[in-house]
Order: structure tokens, then C-alpha cells, then sequence
């Protein structure tokens, strides 16, 4: 992936995605991908950035880093899943509160990662200052390359008990799942308000984003008809909301 990926890959593939109706991109924050993206944007893309923190052994001080992803001006900045899990197991969870609070200072959207549904249902009672946070469908960190079912409906108990919008993420198991069958089974399963990050690698399939995004908006259409058959409406009753560029959720 190192040697298909190029930078001039990189911008054909978020070039393909904007092509296909996708407005937004879900990349770590490393400094590698925050030039891609610079120079992206120098030569006209407008793809939104969602950023996630690299893992805490990749900086000296989070707050100072996050003074450096600001710069490049992403929609939404929120912690790297595994380093919250990892906090979340020693009891030092709440030493977050100050970086997510200097998240929100910066004028981004805050997020909280998880591979946890636990660490989810912990930081909403406890009333965390968060906008949305990102959920794994399968605990990475638990069980590391084991993609186990149960995980998968631990993770949408998790979402749906939440009212917070919510980003799901491996809803393809790194590969393992079939696209229609995954996207369905997630479209049924996240709230109106959620969304779904699909990794995407094209090097095997020049089509593959394409592909994603047709079926996606097949089947959400085929979601929208039936309910519309039912309760003889138009839509979702629960409108859908997006990020606002000063960190607020519209609807």
C-alpha cells in the first residue's frame, strides 16, 4: 500500500470520491497526509477533513499537536481510538478532558475514538464534551485481527443507546465482509444521524469507490422508499445533521 499509494495516488483516489458524491475524508493526522491534503486543496479539490490524532508515541505534547492539525483546517478533529482505549484501561481517561476542551477552543468539531462500546457508554454518562464520537464495529483492540460477530452487535447496541451522532468504522473487516451485505446491515443498524468511514484501496479494484458509493445510495434510496411506503411520508422522521465548519451540528 506504501508503494501504490503516492501522492499522486492518493489525490486521483479523493479526486474520485468528490467525482462519486463523497464530501469528506477520514484521515489520520500525520504530517505525510497533512501536505497530501495541502496540496490537494492548492489544486482545487474541496473534500472536507475529518482528523484523527495519531497515536500518542507520535508526539511530544497532544495539545501542541493539535495547534498543528488546526493549521490545515479539518471540519472535525477526534482522538485515535486505540490511545482512548488505552487510557480507558488504565484509569486515565480523564486526562483527556482538557485536550477535547482545546479541540473545541481551536473551532473544530470534537470526536472521541473507540474499539470499546464500554468506553462509549462510560464517557456519555459521565458527560464528556464531545459532538460525535468514532466506534469501530469490531474491538481492535481486544481481540487485534479477530473480525468476531458478537463485537459487531455489541458495537450497534452501543450506537443506537447513544443519541450522539456517531461514525462507525470496519464496517467492511478490513476486507473480510461482502460491501452490500455490510453497508445494509450498518444502514439498519446506525441511527439517522450516524455516518459510516469505509476504507477504500483501489490498486486491485480501479472501481472500487465508485462501486461503494453506488451501492450505498441504492440502498439508502431502497431504505427511504420502503419507509415512505409505510408511514406515508417523505424521509427519515429524525432529520439527518452535518458538521458546520465551527464546530457545531446542523441540521
Amino acid at each position: 500500500m506504501i508503494d501504490y499509494y503516492t501522492a499522486q495516488q492518493i489525490m486521483a483516489d479523493l479526486r474520485r470520491a468528490e467525482e462519486n458524491g463523497i464530501n469528506t475524508v477520514l484521515a489520520r493526522a500525520d504530517r505525510h497526509i497533512m501536505r497530501v491534503l495541502n496540496e490537494y486543496w492548492n489544486t482545487g479539490g474541496t473534500i472536507q477533513w475529518i482528523a484523527q490524532t495519531p497515536k500518542d508515541t507520535e508526539y511530544a505534547d497532544l495539545n501542541e499537536y493539535l495547534q498543528i492539525i488546526a493549521h490545515y483546517k479539518p471540519i472535525a478533529i477526534y482522538h485515535h481510538g486505540g490511545t482512548t482505549d488505552k487510557l480507558y484501561a488504565e484509569g486515565r481517561l480523564g486526562s483527556l478532558r482538557e485536550s477535547l476542551k482545546y479541540i473545541r477552543d481551536l473551532g473544530c468539531a470534537v470526536g472521541l475514538g473507540t474499539h470499546d462500546p464500554q468506553v462509549l457508554k462510560y464517557c456519555y454518562t459521565e458527560g464528556y464534551d464531545i459532538d460525535f464520537y468514532v466506534c469501530a464495529l469490531y474491538n481492535h483492540t481486544r481481540h487485534r485481527e479477530l473480525y468476531l460477530p458478537d463485537d459487531r452487535d455489541a458495537a450497534f447496541a452501543a450506537i443506537q443507546a447513544i443519541p450522539l451522532p456517531i461514525i462507525a468504522i470496519k464496517v467492511l473487516a478490513a476486507g473480510r465482509n461482502k460491501p452490500r451485505e455490510a453497508f445494509q446491515l450498518a444502514l439498519e443498524n446506525i441511527k439517522p444521524t450516524d455516518a459510516m468511514a469505509v476504507g477504500m484501496y483501489t490498486q486491485f479494484q480501479p472501481d472500487q469507490i465508485h462501486q461503494n458509493a453506488q451501492t450505498v445510495a441504492q440502498l439508502i434510496r431502497k431504505s427511504e422508499n420502503e419507509s415512505n411506503r409505510r408511514t406515508r411520508s417523505h424521509g427519515y422522521t429524525r432529520s439527518r445533521r452535518g458538521i458546520r465548519c465551527d464546530g457545531a451540528w446542523r441540521s
